[in-house]
Parts: structure tokens; C-alpha cells; sequence
């Protein structure tokens, strides 16, 4: 999809007029908030618009008639329609050597400038193509198009984690790079007669090999990371991970298969553990009895004092919470199950356990709703 006539833009695209356009820019500042939420390693910046305001119209708009159209490298797994974090696993099962490799400040890496750049393919204004002489020499002439596209998605001069279009924003940046990172890997397998795999969620880079030992050739690892500098991105040293035979990511466990680690296991296990009476009581009663122990059971599990795969707490403020949690579990699960484990009986346990999350859920949801 390429974007020529600034009216089909308007029309079309944001479904809108250059007035709301240009409201939209004057009232960014009021309508956009920051606020910091606390990680393992410091703080993560999360930029939030107000759900009523032109400003997140435009960009659902443009969202869905512009940026999910737009292609994506084969490698690129998340924020894709479609793809899970399972997609991005899957491709290395079975292999014996693993490389992953994590990006610095992943969103705020992105600049008004590259993105700029990473538009030209498919943002070119009759106005650009055409431009006057003396506008074109001083450079004053350019895309109002980008531009627009520009100050919808950025905030403060980058592209911020929050807005909804960050996450397309951020394979399109990104759209070069991973083809420029897969023709590297072709060369190199051609080089060592050894195939390379990789596979990219978000700021994870993921490679594996049958035969190509990645800590025994450092110089691999190295031009990644040249590569990704060449593009403004730089690597997060404390998370690169060589391992051997098997790898574990977030909870997932990649070998013969994929498996959740016990860690994640244990989480969802001291949830069951709490549900257990009511999971096995009869189900006419047991939206009353969540009702009666919801409060109990909120507090003991704060008390377990659980964390995420990456270090920062869970804390469970409401049955809401506890609702989502669950149903993020329940996903993970059915994504797991999706895999061929063989004759081990683990499959039978996913579904056991997606058993008892759904009736969490479906009892839970009653709760939360009549209250």
C-alpha cells in the first residue's frame, strides 16, 4: 500500500479533515500522560492518550486503514495478526545451539528521523514528487503525509510504548533490519554449511542452529550487533544468552518441544492451589463462595510475593487483575498444547489445567460483574 494524495489521506486513511488534523496536534500535549512504571532494572516509560480525545481516534484510524496493511518481514512474530509468542518459538525446536539477543530501549530507539525514512516506501505525496525548484533546493518542501503520520505516532520526538500504533510502528522501522539480518544469516549458513534461524518478538532477537555452535563463533554475534547499530538500536549486553541443547525465554522452555518452566508453573499452580475447594465443589455455588473468600484469597496470594518471568512483581489489586492474569495463563496453555509433546502426558495436564482456569474465569467474571 502507497500513500500518494494527502486527500485520500484525510478521507480515507484518517477519515477526518486537516482541521481535526491540526486540532489533534495543538491539544497533543494535554491529552497524551507519561508516567513511569517500575521494573526489574529501573523504570519503564509508558505514554497514554485519552480514550475520548481526536488525537486516539487518528490513530485508530490510521491503525486500521494504513499500518495493518502494511507488510512485515517473514521473521517478525509479534504484532502481527495472527502470530503469538508461540510463532516465534516454534521455528527453533529441535535445534541445539541458541543465540538470543535483546534491544536496548526498544521503542524509545525509534526517532522521528527513522521513522521518517522508513515511510518513504510507502508514503509519496503528489506534492514531494512534484515539488517547486527553490522549495525543493532549500529544502523546505517535504511530505505533509509522513509528517502527519509523524506526529501522531511520536511522542517528544520518539516513538513511544503506550500508543497503540507503536507496536506496527515498530515492525515497519524494523522491516529493513530484519531482512538485512536474514540475508546476513543465509550468507553466513552458506559460508559454514550450517543453517541459521531467527525470529524476532518485538525487542527479542532469537537465532539457533542444528550445527552452528553461536558461542564458539562470537564474530556472528558481533554483526548483529553492528547491524543493529547501523539502525540506531543497540544491544542489551546483560541479556545476550548462548545456551546449548535447550533455552529458556520468558517461561517457555524450547528443546525437543516447548514447555513452560516450572517457575511459570509455580505461579499458576499457587492460583489453582487457592480455587482448589471451589474448583471441586458443586458448580451451583461456586460464584457464591469466590464471592465470600475473593478478599482471602487476594491476600494470600500478594503474600506469596510472585514475580513475572522478568522480574517485576505481581501484585493483585482486585479480582480484575486476578482475571486477566488468568486468562493470560489460560492463553498460554492453549498456545502450549498446540505443540506436538509425543506420548508423555503433557498435553492431558495443559488440558486439565485449561479446565480449571475456565472455570476460575467463567465464576470470577460473575463476581466482578455483579459487583
Amino acid at each position: 500500500m502507497v500513500l500518494y494524495s494527502y486527500e485520500y489521506f484525510l478521507d480515507k486513511i484518517l477519515e477526518s479533515t486537516q482541521e481535526e488534523v491540526e486540532k489533534a496536534k495543538r491539544e497533543k500535549i494535554f491529552v497524551c500522560s507519561e508516567m513511569k512504571l517500575p521494573k526489574q532494572s529501573g523504570f519503564r516509560n509508558i505514554v497514554s492518550v485519552e480514550k475520548d480525545s481526536i488525537m486516539k481516534k487518528l490513530q485508530k484510524n490510521l491503525q486500521k486503514n494504513f499500518l495493518d496493511k502494511l507488510p512485515v518481514c517473514p521473521s517478525a512474530k509479534g504484532f502481527v495478526k495472527g502470530n503469538s509468542y508461540m510463532d516465534f518459538l516454534e521455528e527453533h525446536i529441535g535445534h541445539e545451539y541458541f543465540l538470543r539477543m535483546d534491544i536496548h530501549n526498544f521503542f524509545d530507539s525509534i526517532a522521528e528521523g527513522l521513522l521518517d525514512e522508513n515511510l518513504k516506501n510507502f508514503v509519496r505525496d503528489e506534492e514531494e514528487m512534484s515539488p517547486d525548484l527553490e522549495e525543493l533546493e532549500s529544502g523546505a518542501k517535504g511530505s505533509r503525509i509522513r509528517e502527519d503520520i509523524i506526529e501522531l505516532c511520536t511522542w517528544q520526538g520518539r516513538v513511544p510504548q503506550g500508543f497503540l500504533t507503536s507496536p506496527s510502528i515498530s515492525n515497519l522501522v524494523f522491516r529493513r533490519l530484519d531482512q538485512r539480518i536474514r540475508k546476513y544469516c543465509r550468507a553466513y549458513q552458506k559460508e559454514q554449511k550450517r543453517e541459521i534461524f531467527y525470529t524476532r518478538y518485538a525487542d527479542d532477537l532469537l537465532f539457533s542452529s542444528q550445527g552452528f555452535d553461536f558461542k564458539r563463533n562470537k564474530n556472528f554475534k558481533r554483526m548483529i550487533r553492528h547491524i543493529l547499530e547501523d539502525y540506531g538500536f543497540s544491544c542489551n549486553e546483560n541479556k545476550t544468552i548462548y545456551q546449548n541443547g535447550q533455552i529458556s525465554l520468558t517461561g517457555y522452555v524450547i528443546r525437543k518441544d516447548v514447555h513452560l518452566s516450572r517457575k511459570k508453573l509455580r505461579n499458576i499452580n499457587e492460583v489453582l492451589y487457592q480455587f482448589r475447594e471451589i474448583i471441586e465443589c458443586d458448580e451451583r455455588v461456586r460464584s457464591e463462595k469466590i464471592k465470600a473468600n475473593l478478599q482471602m484469597i487476594l491476600q494470600n496470594l500478594n503474600q506469596k510475593k510472585m514475580k513475572k518471568s522478568n522480574g517485576d512483581p505481581i501484585y493483585f489489586a482486585d479480582g480484575n487483575r486476578l482475571i486477566h492474569y488468568v486468562a493470560g495463563y489460560r492463553s498460554f496453555f492453549i498456545q502450549i498444547a498446540r505443540t506436538e509433546h509425543g506420548n508423555t502426558g503433557y498435553d492431558k495436564r495443559m488440558q486439565r489445567k485449561i479446565h480449571k482456569l475456565e472455570i476460575i474465569l467463567e465464576n470470577l467474571s460473575k463476581v466482578m460483574e455483579g459487583m
